[in-house]
């Protein structure tokens, strides 16, 4: 186990991963590819209006919590099923002075018994064993956050498992992230829908190999999944190739996104800023070149510039370096197209 660095946090853990990927479970699991999810998580913690306790429920070296308790003065408690780490846990609080309780069982048996006013859940893999208990055992008006990394399932690779795992249909092409995004906000708003309460997405993304969600739980409410096309339509019912049932709603509040920040993470909220108001789905680039018969793409940038100028909205996204989101109709987007060649 090795001391490290990450924030404004000192603590030890075993390194799993390096720079990318999901890593791997062994030991007290630390992955310094998810620091950015980390930075963005304290950033957005930031703009919260939070008063109470949130549990970080599947804890590990509890650098996610300790950070949101340093940073974003968070009063946090950890949950982890593993005697190390919350041994660990309990080292790295005092390495941070923070006083702290710790919970040495499973999240699920905890949450059956206390309550609290935010809950993170950031397991190694799918989120969806996790989902009913964190719901359960959010106070009203609570912030439920949560990570998923099985992205084969949520994003096309899989699809026979994503509808036993999360009841839905997924998708290929370029919006297969913010279509996993969407449909794991459905099983959420499920199972919430199950139990008398409903959602309100305030900040959900993709970044890196994994997906991020960010709600709060409401009373509940009339929202109706739909499907999305392969024509980025959205349609009440399956037609050939869609996706769903998924939600279709806003995924992002812009009032929601951090601001001031710099670098990787300023242009990351920028790009969600820009995108959060545009219709779901996304047109990838080289589609849209062929679609009107240009031979090179001009560059992303070009395009979302020649579609306002047609004064229709449209923007890049997180969810894919190919991807655009826009109102724009076909025949709207090959005009832009060839515009976009002279810019």
């Amino acid at each position: 186990m090795k001391e490290f660095q990450e924030g404004k946090a000192v603590f030890r853990a075993n390194l799993s991963g390096k720079d990318k990927g999901p890593g791997k479970a062994k030991g007290v699991f630390y992955n310094p590819a998810m620091k950015l999810s980390r930075d963005l998580h304290v950033a957005f913690a930031k703009k919260l209006d939070f008063n109470g306790i949130l549990l970080d429920g599947l804890a590990a070296s509890g650098i996610r919590g300790i950070r949101l308790a340093i940073e974003a003065d968070f009063n946090v408690e950890f949950c982890d099923t593993s005697i190390l780490s919350t041994e660990t846990i309990a080292t790295n609080l005092k390495l941070n002075g923070i006083k702290s309780n710790i919970h040495n069982l499973p999240v699920e048996e905890l949450l059956s018994k206390r309550k609290y006013d935010g809950i993170d859940i950031d397991p190694f893999g799918t989120p969806a064993p996790y989902i009913e208990a964190a719901l359960n055992g959010l106070n009203n008006d609570g912030i439920l956050g949560i990570s998923a990394t099985d992205t084969a399932v949520l994003c096309g690779a899989k699809p026979s498992i994503c509808l036993k795992r999360y009841g839905a249909m997924s998708m290929k092409r370029v919006s297969a992230k913010e279509i996993g995004v969407r449909i794991l906000l459905a099983r959420i708003h499920t199972i919430a829908s199950s139990m008398g309460k409903g959602i309100e997405p305030l900040l959900c993304y993709s970044e890196g190999h994994h997906l991020r969600v960010f709600l709060k739980v409401t009373a509940l409410n009339n929202v109706t999944l739909k499907w999305i096309s392969p024509k980025m339509e959205v349609v009440d019912e399956e037609v050939e190739g869609a996706a769903g049932p998924l939600w279709t709603e806003k995924i992002i509040k812009s009032e929601m996104i951090p601001e001031d920040c710099e670098g990787v993470l300023g242009r990351f909220f920028d790009t969600l800023k820009e995108e959060a108001d545009g219709p779901p789905g996304l047109y990838d680039i080289n589609d849209m070149a062929k679609d009107a018969g240009i031979g090179q793409t001009p560059r992303r940038v070009k395009i979302v510039k020649a579609l306002q100028d047609l004064d229709y909205f449209a923007s890049s996204s997180v969810f894919s370096p190919l991807g655009i989101k826009t109102t724009a109709p076909e025949k709207k987007r090959n005009e832009a197209l060839k515009l976009a060649q002279s810019l």
